[in-house]
């Protein structure tokens, strides 16, 4: 299930580059890429949906390396991430006009660049991404979409 999940998302990525001059990904296709990456991710660790849930409400597990390689996960899922499995700022912002509706776009670049510098705090990848990605929700919360 999980290769043909990426293999989805990675098409989908691909059709919206293609196209993303013409055609903007709706709130409901975001919302339904969230769930397929969420999908994707969640079985590969030992992660229970209400600690996702809480996540998407801005409740961060810190001590739990699984959610914390999970955010890596959907980094990966996400093409925001380098070779290393690092966060990239550049992937993150040339990512964001393909898989974000247009709504989303302005407070998911503001909330990037505020947070571009945090993973330099850290060593692990998985802690690296989860770090950034906690600070993205801080940034802007009202506007934090996660898997």
């Amino acid at each position: 299930m999980f290769k043909d999940s990426t293999i989805w998302l990675a098409s989908s990525v691909v059709f919206s580059a293609l196209f993303s001059s013409t055609f903007s990904v709706t709130m409901k296709q975001f919302e339904a890429s969230l769930e397929m990456m969420r999908s994707g991710c969640a079985p590969k660790f030992k992660v229970t949906t209400e600690q996702l849930d809480d996540m998407r409400n801005g409740k961060f597990i810190e001590n739990n390396m699984d959610i914390k390689c999970y955010t890596k996960c959907i980094g990966q899922l996400a093409g925001t991430l380098t070779k290393k499995g690092e966060f990239s700022i550049q992937k993150a912002l040339a990512q964001i006009p393909i898989i974000l509706p247009p709504e989303m776009q302005d407070s998911a670049k503001s909330s990037l660049e505020k947070c571009k510098d945090i993973q330099k705090g850290y060593t692990d990848s998985c802690d690296k991404v989860f770090y950034v990605t906690k600070c993205v929700h801080d940034a802007d919360p009202p506007s934090f979409k996660f898997p």
